[in-house]
């Protein structure tokens, strides 16, 4: 039965043009991907300051004593798996984002691991009032704890319109006459639209109706901030505005991991309930130095983020007048709006076959009929390979009768 089951969900996705593989791509240099023996330019990288592929077999991660990391924790946090690399790295970071004294740090191995504890671990037990309020466009990580409290009956779910924040006011006020516990969810930067909440608006909302405010800068730390300290010192908002910050080392710090920053009464909490923090054996330390180094890096090499917001102008610029649609976004993630499934993986097939590599995203990752090429930008891309993405694009067709006479970019590279 499972396997009768499987095959035909498995056939469904394809023809629904939704099925996914598994890949192999190793980077070579500035921003170049080798996938199935073939080189592309890549840009669907998550490393906005090319810190990860500059790093990448170049250096190794070293403690004050010049010695190798370990590359294992050995056990859970509360066992032996907390040393003192993991505790450097908790300060670094409540000093990156001018924590308050009173705050304190959590590491995690992976940002769906911070998202989802926290949640889980806030709504813990039966509480038929407690209500978790989160932006429709919010990261799966996120909508997932929600959806696992909500099946428990530890609370109920509430997806309020993207970026609305007068939609998120309407709800909160309709749930204000009762009191219990509340939290708001939503992203510094969106993983998949590239734009910004206004947090300002969002925690004064919530502060009025009595809601803790909860924001996962996987995307925006590194990239925005006075050196690179995230959404928060982007848009004037401190840690008072809000309760809880989850920062992810993936993506702009180019390393592995994840913290949640909060008051040390939550964070007292979480060490004591949070069952992914608990049982799960800590992120490792060799991860826990590279992460320190990286982020001496962003704080110290202004020039990437300079660099970064350079190559993002440029390709929006270049797009200008483009048949394609951009997203109001000024982060790293700029998405190119195709609409039907199946002609973004025809779309991104075609720029595969002139050597670049652009991802198409999918229902259920966004909406239906909301298929995009979700194009990243890194500090390590050079105007050349920006220009001929740009070009690439504006060369693809769209019918499925039509040939592509679009350019070869590998020929442009070697001339």
């Amino acid at each position: 039965m499972f396997k009768q089951h499987i095959t035909k969900q498995l056939a469904a996705r394809k023809e629904a043009g939704l099925l996914r593989r598994r890949l192999v791509g190793d980077t070579v240099e500035n921003n170049l991907i080798v996938i199935d023996g073939k080189r592309y330019i890549n840009f669907s990288s998550n490393d906005y300051l090319a810190i990860a592929q500059s790093s990448n077999g170049s250096s190794v991660a070293l403690n004050e004593q010049n010695e190798l990391a370990n590359s294992g924790a050995m056990a859970s946090p509360l066992v032996i798996g907390r040393s003192n690399i993991h505790q450097q790295l908790e300060q670094q970071l409540l000093s990156w984002v001018h924590a308050p004294s009173h705050y304190d740090c959590l590491l995690f191995s992976s940002g769906f691991a911070a998202n989802s504890s926290v949640i889980n671990t806030l709504f813990n037990d039966k509480n038929g009032n407690a209500t978790l309020f989160q932006d429709r466009l919010n990261h799966a990580s996120l909508l997932e704890g929600g959806r696992q409290s909500q099946g428990l009956g530890h609370c109920r779910q509430y997806r309020f319109k993207h970026n609305d924040v007068a939609h998120l006011s309407q709800l909160l006020n309709a749930k204000s006459k009762t009191s219990s516990p509340t939290l708001v969810a939503t992203e510094g930067v969106f993983s998949m639209d590239g734009d910004a909440p206004d947090l300002q608006s969002i925690s004064q909302i919530s502060k009025k109706h009595d809601a803790w405010v909860m924001v996962d800068d996987a995307h925006g730390i590194g990239t925005l901030g006075q050196g690179g300290s995230g959404s928060l010192a982007a848009q004037n908002v401190s840690l008072a505005d809000i309760d809880i910050l989850v920062i992810t080392f993936g993506k702009a710090i180019g390393s592995q991991g994840a913290a949640v920053i909060a008051d040390s009464h939550t964070i007292d909490y979480l060490v004591n309930f949070s069952r992914e923090y608990i049982y799960s054996t800590h992120l490792a330390p060799i991860q826990a130095q590279m992460t320190m180094q990286n982020i001496s890096k962003i704080q110290n090499e202004s020039w990437r983020q300079e660099k970064l917001q350079e190559n993002i102008s440029l390709f929006r610029q270049l797009m200008l007048g483009s048949k394609f649609e951009l997203m109001p976004s000024h982060s790293p993630i700029q998405p190119v709006l195709i609409g039907d499934e199946v002609d973004s993986l025809r779309i991104a097939d075609q720029l595969k076959k002139a050597g670049i590599w652009a991802n198409a995203m999918r229902y259920p990752t966004v909406a239906k009929g909301q298929a995009r090429l979700r194009v990243t930008l890194t500090a390590g891309h050079s105007k050349q390979q920006i220009t001929l993405l740009a070009k690439a694009l504006n060369e693809v067709k769209h019918s499925k009768s039509q040939s592509s006479n679009i350019i070869d970019v590998a020929t442009l590279l070697r001339n």
